[in-house]
């Protein structure tokens, strides 16, 4: 039988609800972040800053050299080609200057000077705060990184951007696809995937490897730590208080009041399996992209009822039995997003280099649901929720970018998270009841 939960477990269910809420409403409404280039002088700021003082311009290259100094600030030399029609009126160094200012303006940037030669405008300006001191003398740079709720990095906006080290020091951790070499890193386009990359620069030290693998992991830290507790600790403990209220509710039914047989349970499950098989018929309307995976899923249940409905089966059963059956029903529900995939079927198959274990992931939960009730009924039930939440957590960290830094909208993944262990346990409720009713391996169940 299942305790009824305590006043203990009551309390800490409910401070986690209010934690939820509280990250909710803590989250500020900002409106969504304004994509920049990384050299945003070099691009569109240079471009709109010379059209607001009545210049229509058009950049033919532009090349840009970050010095980065030991204080974190760094030194920037813009070079910009101009249109020809455009460059002469760039000759008048108040012209040059106002639009140079207003261009640097967006990065909150100071302008040092300015100058021309020819079609090419040059700008000097300085960065306060682009790198930060890490230990082991290492300089973090993290100005290619984006800022969630104010900026995010689009391109590179330079032909070619050259990164320089202080004296001393070398590139140890580039953007990708630079060319380093010793103090210097050019690149010539920016992945703008993520959150952006870290650079790091160390000094002459055998170590600097792994000083600069620290200085890396020094910010990441309270971003992993956050949203592990957000994404995966939150929901997880809504699935694991789900769960266990309901091997309490059906525990305190008792075998008087539930007296469905192990047979019609397990066909309960394969009904369920079928519903979903073929809810393409029925569906007034589904979600884009979900149908395969659900039919994939639905096999899966389909084999997991067939499976417990064969009296041979149930009557064999162990906790580490019933471990493999499960495990078997989800190997059928990959087997069938596999083919799903290997064949033209239109909107019935899975597109070509999809990842079907994760595709199909979201079903493992749901279905060691049934591992649950066995044990609520046989067992120690933290095990059977163990392994559930074992399960659903993974089905999360496959979902969510642990280090992703999140943006304006982040607590979305948050309400979808608890949204989906909600989910897990409403879909689970005929799953544990089939798990609740097989024999022990004593022989003994529910039954009539």
């Amino acid at each position: 039988m299942v305790r009824r939960p305590s006043r203990r477990s009551i309390v800490v269910a409910a401070l986690l609800v209010a934690a939820l809420f509280g990250v909710v409403l803590a989250v500020p409404a900002t409106a969504s972040p304004r994509p920049v280039a990384v050299c945003e002088p070099c691009d569109r700021g240079f471009v709109s800053a010379a059209r607001a003082h009545g210049q229509n311009v058009s950049i033919q290259r532009s090349t840009a050299t970050m010095r980065v100094h030991r204080d974190g600030s760094a030194t920037w030399v813009v070079e910009n080609r101009l249109n020809d029609s455009a460059a002469t009126a760039f000759e008048n160094a108040s012209l040059r200057r106002s639009v140079a200012e207003d261009a640097v303006a967006i990065h909150d940037d100071r302008l040092l000077s300015t100058s021309v030669s020819g079609d090419t405008v040059r700008l000097r300006y300085r960065t306060p705060d682009a790198a930060t001191a890490a230990p082991g003398g290492v300089l973090r740079v993290d100005y290619f990184r984006d800022d969630p709720g104010l900026y995010v990095h689009t391109d590179l906006g330079a032909d070619r951007l050259t990164l320089v080290a202080p004296a001393g020091m070398t590139v140890e951790r580039s953007l990708p696809g630079a060319d380093v070499s010793g103090r210097r890193m050019t690149v010539a386009s920016f992945d703008s995937r993520g959150d952006g990359p870290f650079v790091t620069l160390v000094p002459d030290d055998p170590l600097g490897p792994l000083w600069s693998l620290i200085a890396v992991a020094l910010p990441l830290a309270s971003v992993v730590g956050r949203n592990v507790l957000l994404l995966l600790a939150v929901p997880a403990a809504v699935f694991a208080g789900g769960l266990r209220g309901l091997a309490w509710a059906v525990s305190a039914v008792g075998p008087r009041t539930a007296t469905t047989t192990p047979d019609r349970r397990a066909l309960a499950v394969v009904a369920l399996g079928v519903l979903t098989l073929v809810h393409p018929l029925y569906a007034g309307f589904a979600v884009a992209g979900s149908t395969p995976p659900l039919l994939a899923v639905g096999a899966g249940a389909v084999a997991l009822g067939a499976a417990l409905s064969v009296p041979t089966v149930r009557d064999h059963l162990s906790v580490r039995r019933l471990a493999v059956v499960v495990c078997l029903a989800f190997v059928v529900a990959v087997a069938a997003g596999a083919l799903l995939r290997a064949f033209p079927l239109g909107d019935l198959a899975i597109r070509d280099g999809a990842n079907v274990v994760r595709l199909v992931s979201p079903a493992l939960p749901v279905y060691a649901v049934t591992f649950v009730g066995y044990t609520a009924a046989h067992a120690s039930l933290r095990r059977g929720l163990a392994v559930a939440v074992g399960t659903f957590v993974l089905v999360l960290a496959t979902t969510f970018s642990i280090a992703s830094q999140g943006g304006s909208l982040y607590f979305l993944g948050v309400v979808l998270g608890v949204v989906g262990a909600v989910a897990g346990v409403v879909v689970g409720v005929p799953f544990f009841l089939l798990g609740y009713g097989l024999p022990g391996p004593d022989g003994g169940g529910e039954t009539d």
